[in-house]
């Protein structure tokens, strides 16, 4: 009646090895997908993009041309210039 030797060090590696494997496999189900599944977003993402920018009555040459609505027109130019066309020195 001899009871079979182990090492408890390398059942321990092992056990850690299972559980690291089995956390391994829960995250890839919740997080992974596949490249197909990346590939098929992405193109849906360009399509909506192309969709949306199609749709848009102004294309804005940079991300500040959002502002023009803050931006002084001309006629608001002219009013602050004094020295521009329709000012009181030309009527002499």
């Amino acid at each position: 009646m001899s009871a079979e030797i182990i090492n408890l060090r390398m059942v321990r590696k092992q056990k850690n090895r299972q559980d690291k494997e089995k956390t391994a496999e829960d995250n890839r189900r919740k997080y992974g997908r596949s490249k197909a599944e990346r590939e098929a977003a992405r193109q849906r993402r360009e399509t909506l993009d192309a969709h949306v920018d199609g749709h848009l009555l102004e294309k804005p040459d940079d991300p500040d041309a959002e502002q023009s609505d803050k931006a002084t027109t001309d006629a608001d130019k002219i009013e602050a210039d004094p020295s521009g066309p329709g000012s009181s020195d030309d009527r002499s």
